[in-house]
């Protein structure tokens, strides 16, 4: 059977294995992988679908194989499974075990491991005699190496699956004591780590953290920065990939402080940001067919586009060049304008819909997702076409972007944070003067929004776009539209809920230190849990073919039960091991976002 389009243009690099990443990687010669790899902490900053997994898979490669030379160990670990110990529940305060770190060092303990066994099989049974002391067996002193992997993923398994109501019953089910002190003990796991490091001569090790923010809660946020920060050391380097805006670093973690950052900065006039676009998708699309890539180029003006509306994001573009194919547009003659402009919106469509349905994942921030889409389409966007419009008259510079002032800035951050984490929008937190002593934030937009409603009419208008003051327009708290936002947005704040299982009293009101029902201590969370909400959902939210869900239908009423099964409670008529394995697959994504 021939490949689809689909197949070369896998847009989520965890579907990449290592042969098509070093074949697809383009490197944009920044340093950015080199500091993947050096002695620094460092959060990788970016939207999604801005290439963060890419580099940090890469970087894993590069030391893997030069691992001879250099002895630096590095481990990427993705935490995508992270939300299933949201059902945990910690009644029995005087027990300090926290199943969260637990769950969190051993995720990393046991992809360090495997590392360690690919990497160095001549000291297998100087792992396996370490091994041995923190899974003491009474008839062996040493045992398989798979023995011991085996009981910390069943022991990771028990964290994420079991229903477990104390950490009573968590520390009696642990399988060894001397486990529980190294995976709870952010100290004691630091020092055996650094055991690793001398035992098997190790320059260091690099942790490369992927969606190391995404996939938590905000309280198990604080708490994985704060353990991030307590690993620093000259033999242990972590990095983090993060997305801007919804990341909860807690109290004791100062970004630039504790970790540098990294940022994916990218900018639709930049020629270089461009072209490097241009080549990620040219290597795709050659690829898979010849007469695509001649199509797509032959007019500089499509090209152009379609590398702008990427914003930084390959993904976005090769989501562009789908629909150019579902359309059946690459079987006509040449591809025009107004045929690409039509694709894009479709695609800003869909972008759309995915931000809506954001609410049903992100709670906390439902009411504000509602916000920043209204004003962005019914305020920002509407202003910025009638201010180009007046511009063209006059031949001046057009607008790609606008300024917000700093205090209006700070009072709508939540707002601006999940504009940004979703990539329509990307801010320059460099203050700029505005003019009367005032300093404000230049903040673009998505160009795929631009050229959808017209906003700017092809590359060569994004090309006459300029950032300067005087060519854009400057929002503040009087600014009409934007007053009455910040009217509705003060006013959201978050729920303040019984710490009782058994009591249900929820108030808006966070003065409330204890329940006036039944005295319990009050907490500020979400109403309900994000796991909870997540596996509630029908299974009709997947990303799969109506032909699929209706047969799943059959078995399956939501996506916890679909979560759960094994591949042999999903498999059926017509979905076998291929389709088993691409349904599990979409479920995880769903779950991890």
């Amino acid at each position: 059977m021939k490949d689809s389009l689909g197949s070369y243009i896998v847009d989520r690099t965890e579907s990449l294995n290592e042969t098509m990443i070093k074949e697809y990687f383009i490197d944009s010669n920044d340093k950015k992988l080199a500091r993947l790899l050096d002695t620094e902490q460092y959060l990788l900053l970016g939207s999604r679908g801005i290439g963060k997994t890419m580099l940090m898979k890469k970087a894993e490669i590069e030391a893997t194989e030069s691992f001879e030379e250099h002895s630096i160990l590095a481990v990427w670990i993705s935490f995508e499974e992270s939300i299933r110990i949201e059902r945990i529940k910690i009644s029995d305060s005087s027990i300090d075990v926290d199943p969260f770190l637990q769950w969190t060092m051993g995720k990393i303990l046991i992809e360090v491991l495997k590392k360690i066994i690919e990497l160095k099989p001549e000291n297998m049974d100087f792992l396996s005699t370490r091994l041995s002391r923190i899974f003491p067996n009474s008839e062996m002193t040493i045992l398989s190496l798979d023995y011991y992997t085996g009981i910390l993923h069943d022991y990771l398994d028990l964290l994420e699956t079991a229903e477990i109501e104390s950490n009573t019953d968590l520390n009696r089910q642990a399988p060894s004591n001397e486990l529980v002190r190294i995976l709870d003990n952010p100290h004691s796991f630091k020092s055996f780590i650094l055991e690793i490091v001398d035992n098997f001569n190790l320059s260091r090790i690099i942790l490369l953290f992927d969606e190391a923010a995404h996939v938590f809660s905000p309280s198990q946020q604080e708490k994985f920065f704060t353990f991030f920060k307590s690993l620093r050391s000259d033999k242990i380097a972590c990095k983090a990939a993060v997305y801007p805006g919804i990341t909860t670093y807690g109290k004791s973690f100062e970004r630039n402080q504790d970790a540098k950052e990294i940022r994916m900065v990218w900018s639709p006039q930049n020629t270089e940001d461009l072209n490097f676009i241009k080549n990620v998708l040219k290597k795709r699309i050659q690829s898979f067919n010849q007469g695509y890539w001649e199509k797509l180029s032959v007019q500089k003006d499509i090209i152009d586009t379609i590398c702008m509306c990427s914003n930084g994001n390959p993904r976005f573009a090769f989501h562009i060049i789908d629909e150019l194919e579902n359309s059946k547009l690459f079987s006509k003659k040449n591809i025009v304008r107004n045929d690409l402009v039509n694709a894009i919106r479709r695609v800003v469509t869909s972008k759309w819909d995915e931000f809506i349905t954001l609410s049903n994942r992100l709670v906390k921030y439902k009411a504000i997702i509602s916000e920043a889409e209204s004003v962005l389409k019914n305020i920002i966007i509407p202003n910025l076409r009638i201010w180009n419009n007046n511009k063209r008259n006059i031949s001046k510079k057009l607008s790609s972007g606008f300024y917000l002032e700093t205090s209006t800035y700070e009072k709508l951050l939540d707002v601006l944070d999940i504009l940004s984490y979703s990539n329509f929008i990307y801010v320059d937190e460099s203050k700029k003067s505005i003019g009367h002593g005032k300093y404000g934030y230049y903040i673009s937009i998505n160009p795929a929004l631009l050229f959808a409603d017209l906003v700017l009419r092809d590359s060569s208008e994004m090309y006459n776009t300029s950032t300067n003051i005087d060519n854009n327009q400057n929002y503040s708290d009087n600014t009409d539209g934007i007053k009455q936002l910040l009217s509705r947005v003060s006013q959201i704040s978050d729920e303040n809920s019984c710490s009782n299982s058994k009591c249900d009293f929820v108030t808006d009101d966070l003065s409330f230190t204890f329940c006036k029902n039944c005295g319990s201590k009050m907490e500020i969370r979400e109403s309900t849990p994000l796991y909870k909400i997540l596996r509630s959902h029908e299974i009709n939210y997947l990303k799969l073919s109506e032909a699929i869900i209706t047969r799943l239908s059959t078995k399956f009423f939501n996506i916890g039960e679909l979560y759960d099964a094994t591949e042999e409670e999903i498999r059926m008529r017509y979905i076998q091991d291929y389709r088993i394995s691409k349904i599990q697959g979409v479920v995880k994504e769903y779950m991890s976002g």
